[in-house]
């Protein structure tokens, strides 16, 4: 936690690239998702995502008309035409706070190999990379959250606890079968895949299998959007999971502290904005500011002697909420999200299996 160790007097020789590893950034596929979404094929309004920033400090509500199928097709007629009266309600829309931040004392890199900017910019780096994780398991926590509870039709495979279970000899054959089992539940758009590795790697095993081969799987993935995560985990025994999304279906909303939506300055050194944290462009309200006094302790005896100096301030925070298509009853109304999970197998091979049957017997002839 400390520069210590690059003081000048232990003379090293600095390399940008040798320390990569070290604040690696992961894909985060459910948070781009919901980010895209908000972007390519909003499930809100502007006026909405206006009425988000503005409502720090109260509850934001939604006003939806809820599902009524009390209408009745009748087989005769009538001079007399029955009501059919829409439910109104308030959806509540929940938001979580996230926040980060670190500190720079300016003095401490006067002797130090590692420079200013060049710590910074790891130390945003370091953010970036908790922020991004925590937000994309936030997005993934949503998705599971809306998955379909009601399916019309399942094909070949079976549900549990909400999950399609795929079994290992059919994992060639889901991603073509999961637009069927949707469209039975009247959602007809475009298909989003939000996977982990183990997708990754059936899709790998399905783009062997193209042009030139025997068997042409491209149809399998073709017309969906993939996105990857490692936040969507497998249970115990699977070898690949993955929510499949109808396109327009969800979207995120960001608000900030008040005085970051103002861009307040302080007259003791106080400043608030609205940034966009590197690497995972997410908007973010920052609070900046300076103070003085005793930082020796931060760096050990690299720091020792500052005794009294200028110590800098970010701070960065933001409320999100994910947000998914309103449906009034879970439990009794289809949802345009499916959880699909991949049984794992022993081996990639695909098995032929002859069977020779007294119906189906198997030509034989001896051999002299």
């Amino acid at each position: 936690m400390s520069l210590a160790a690059t003081v000048l007097n232990d003379i090293r020789i600095r390399n940008d690239r040798y320390d990569k590893n070290e604040s690696r950034l992961s894909e985060y596929g459910a948070l781009d998702f919901f980010l895209q979404q908000s972007k390519s094929n909003p499930l809100l309004t502007e006026s909405m995502k206006k009425a988000a920033i503005d409502s720090m400090g109260k509850t934001l509500k939604m006003p939806v008309i809820k599902y009524d199928g009390t209408i009745a097709v009748s087989n005769a007629r009538s001079c007399t035409v029955a009501d059919a009266e829409n439910t109104s309600a308030l959806a509540t829309v929940t938001f979580v706070t996230y926040s980060v931040g670190f500190t720079v004392v300016p003095a401490m890199y006067s002797n130090n190999e590692i420079d200013k900017q060049t710590d910074i910019t790891k130390k945003y780096l370091k953010c970036a990379r908790v922020l991004g994780a925590a937000l994309d398991s936030a997005a993934v926590t949503a998705l599971s959250a809306a998955k379909s509870q009601v399916f019309a039709d399942t094909l070949i495979y079976t549900e549990a606890d909400d999950v399609i279970g795929v079994p290992w000899d059919s994992r060639e054959d889901i991603l073509s079968d999961i637009e069927p089992i949707m469209n039975a539940n009247d959602f007809y758009g475009r298909v989003h895949i939000i996977g982990n590795n183990g997708v990754r790697s059936l899709l790998n095993k399905l783009m062997e299998k193209g042009e030139a081969n025997i068997v042409d799987k491209r149809l399998e993935w073709a017309g969906k959007e993939f996105h990857f995560s490692n936040r969507v985990t497998n249970e115990a025994g699977k070898y690949a999971t993955f929510y499949a999304v109808e396109d327009g279906n969800v979207d995120i909303l960001f608000r900030y502290d008040r005085d970051a939506a103002m861009g307040t300055t302080s007259k003791v050194g106080h400043e608030w904005d609205i940034v966009t944290m590197p690497y995972i462009d997410i908007p973010v309200g920052l609070h900046y500011y300076e103070a003085v006094g005793d930082f020796k302790a931060i760096g050990g005896d690299a720091t020792a002697d500052l005794t009294c100096t200028k110590k800098e301030y970010y701070g960065f925070s933001v409320d999100v909420a994910f947000v998914t298509a309103y449906n009034s009853d879970l439990a009794t109304r289809a949802n345009p999200v499916a959880a699909v999970a991949v049984a794992k197998g022993d081996t990639y091979a695909n098995p032929v299996v002859v069977v020779n049957s007294a119906e189906n017997p198997v030509n034989t002839k001896a051999v002299a």
